[in-house]
């Protein structure tokens, strides 16, 4: 027993496997990889497959993030199929049957909240909708709350010797974000209705009861005709709209024709930031709800 005492850390350095092993989580977007960072803290490492920026439906599949996904523990998706288009193939080509769909390894954000904007019958004609419900839970930071404890307990069930740092990690966020939402609900009451460009923004908005007075695009996913321009344009005059609110990765000639056509200030609306963990999800909350209070144009 003391030759095992007196040798131990040589023989620590020598098998690392001693040693414990982060979980290998990948998330599909930043600002999911960021609570997940929040949750897993020094327990997990933590990639994300799109960059800042980037549109979430269209990311491009290349090999290198398949690598990323062949040793993941878990993955985190937004769900309800705004990574349809690029995630399968690469789940596929990972080869790594822990992630999924099914699977303890496979985490959809969706699952864990109430959908906004669910329909029950879809087709072709009505654009690129998401039958199931609009799929950007996280832009409203309760439901990101909710989310953080769902990923709890999931890593918990993957990892249970760190289940309750996970709790008591999600916990701290979440205390976070309701005060943050306690914080501006009452500065943001009576706002004008703002125009957007896709309907991106419907958790953000109906969690701070910002109302919504149309889009540029008529339908998700098709762009706009001169004559729906023509009425956004007169929609967003009688209605006193004083913001067109666009994803980095809208900001084209359109949204700036409409701005120029009606006198409405363009925002920047992110739906990611850079930044890590906890910080970085609730500094993208916190330039919303200051462009909202149009303090950042």
């Amino acid at each position: 027993m003391k030759l095992l005492k007196r040798y131990l850390p040589v023989l620590l350095l020598l098998f690392p496997t001693f040693a414990h092993a982060e979980l290998q989580i990948v998330a599909t977007l930043p600002a999911l990889g960021q609570i997940a960072a929040a949750v897993a803290g020094e327990d997990g490492k933590v990639r994300v497959l799109a960059r800042v920026g980037q549109d979430p439906h269209f990311v491009p599949p290349k090999p290198t993030l398949a690598r990323h996904l062949a040793n993941a523990d878990l993955l985190m998706t937004a769900g309800l199929a705004l990574e349809g288009g690029w995630l399968p193939p690469l789940i596929e080509l990972s080869r790594n049957s822990r992630i999924r769909v099914g699977q303890p390894g496979h985490f959809a954000g969706s699952d864990a909240v109430e959908m906004l904007g669910t329909l029950e019958k879809a087709d072709r004609s009505m654009g690129d909708v998401h039958p199931e419900g609009n799929p950007h839970w996280w832009l409203d930071p309760l439901r990101a709350a909710k989310t953080a404890t769902a990923l709890a307990g999931r890593l918990g069930e993957i990892d249970p010797d760190h289940a309750d740092a996970y709790q008591l990690r999600a916990a701290l966020l979440r205390k976070h974000l309701h005060a943050l939402v306690i914080e501006w609900q009452p500065r943001l009451v009576d706002l004008p209705p703002v125009v957007s460009y896709h309907d991106s923004y419907r958790y953000f908005c109906e969690r701070f009861a910002i109302p919504v007075a149309g889009f540029i695009e008529p339908k998700p996913g098709v762009e706009p005709s001169t004559r729906h321009l023509d009425d956004l344009v007169a929609l967003i005059a009688a209605r006193k709209v004083t913001q067109v609110w666009v994803e980095p990765y809208h900001l084209g000639r359109l949204v700036k024709r409409v701005a120029k056509l009606s006198g409405a200030a363009v925002f920047t609306m992110p739906d990611s930031v850079e930044g890590e963990g906890a910080d970085g999800y609730l500094s993208m909350i916190e330039q919303l709800l200051e462009s909202a209070a149009g303090r950042n144009q």
